[in-house]
């Protein structure tokens, strides 16, 4: 066979291959998005810069400034799962941290994905540009999902109450320090979740709750180190400073009662069909609802947005999260990691009819 006809059965292979026909590139002030086609990469490039306005807003009161570089945005559509990664690497100047680079991919419906998961993701990217570091992972992955829609909340809301009964929830003394994932991820993320949604609610709910969780992640990653996030001490009198309790066990007790009368707003969750999610189109001036055949695609595992947060380095590492083993064991402390069930009945929502 010539090298000719080599050349040319290998063009098309390329050609042939599943979805390079179709790849196309769409780029805004702050994003690089790759997407089958040139309709999806439009949209996702319009819906990143919208949530990345609107969840900087949430969450610090005024927009980002435009990044230095734009931030490639990998979107893959397929109907087994939804999830994503985001890649960080950060490095400092005059003592002061910043964000060196960031990747983002995410993967799943359509829907999903615009609906939950890129919220989700575009959630890290705000944290990291507040703080220029590494956040603790359950305010990370719990704050993101405040940026998930109802159902997502729910579940993670649900599942949280399961893990307690359970008794593998951690003690918020040992999740607030923790700088690895555990090997049970979904315990982090809906018990993260669930500590971050009562924070938030306590400091006074909407922006001003989120300003307070933040001011709480200030004050307790104080004196932190490579093994740990902060330390008792520093946890304690973030509790003391910003929440005004005594420390974390009492926060602990707090928020283990608060999850014991459940609210108005969780009880209607559970009990009702959740409606359809619309979605807000910068473009249109009108919102647009995105649904699917049968019942909506919901994940079902925790590993779905999960960050990879590099130390003070100048290039971002390219290992999937999925792929990356646990380095290093959860720090034990002078505590029991598990705090008391709650002694719920699972609150499982009604199937959707």
């Amino acid at each position: 066979m010539t090298l000719r006809r080599l050349l040319a059965l290998f063009a098309l292979a390329l050609l042939l291959a599943p979805g390079s026909a179709r790849a196309a590139t769409f780029t805004t002030p702050n994003f690089t998005v790759s997407a089958p086609d040139e309709a999806l990469a439009r949209r996702f490039g319009e819906m990143a810069e919208y949530y990345r306005k609107e969840k900087a807003l949430e969450w610090l009161g005024q927009e980002m400034p435009q990044w230095p570089e734009r931030c490639p945005l990998r979107v893959r559509i397929g109907e087994n799962g939804a999830g994503g990664a985001t890649t960080f690497s950060f490095s400092s100047e005059n003592g002061r941290g910043y964000v060196a680079s960031q990747s983002m991919e995410i993967h799943g419906p359509v829907r999903q994905l615009l609906n939950s998961v890129l919220p989700h993701e575009i959630t890290h990217t705000v944290f990291a540009f507040h703080f220029g570091r590494p956040v603790p992972r359950w305010a990370d992955e719990g704050g993101s999902v405040l940026s998930e829609n109802d159902e997502e909340r729910t579940n993670h809301d649900i599942r949280c109450r399961e893990i307690l009964n359970q008794g593998k929830a951690f003690r918020l003394g040992v999740l607030f320090r923790m700088t690895e994932y555990p090997r049970d991820m979904i315990v982090l993320y809906a018990e993260g979740y669930s500590v971050a949604a009562y924070l938030v609610e306590r400091g006074g709910g909407g922006r001003e709750g989120r300003r307070k969780l933040l001011q709480f992640l200030g004050e307790g990653m104080k004196g932190s180190t490579e093994r740990s996030h902060g330390s008792p001490e520093s946890w304690n009198l973030a509790a003391q400073r910003v929440f005004n309790i005594e420390n974390t066990d009492a926060l602990e007790a707090q928020w283990i009662e608060n999850l014991k009368n459940p609210n108005a707003a969780r009880i209607a969750a559970r009990d009702s069909k959740p409606a359809p999610t619309t979605l807000a189109v910068p473009t249109g001036g009108k919102p647009a609802e995105f649904t699917s055949a049968g019942r909506p695609d919901v994940r079902s595992s925790a590993n779905a947005a999960l960050p990879v947060l590099e130390g003070p380095v100048k290039s971002a590492r390219g290992a999937a999260p999925e792929n990356e083993p646990a380095t290093r064991p959860v720090p034990r402390m002078n505590i029991p990691d598990r705090p008391p069930p709650i002694l719920l009945p699972p609150e499982i929502p009604r199937p959707l009819k």
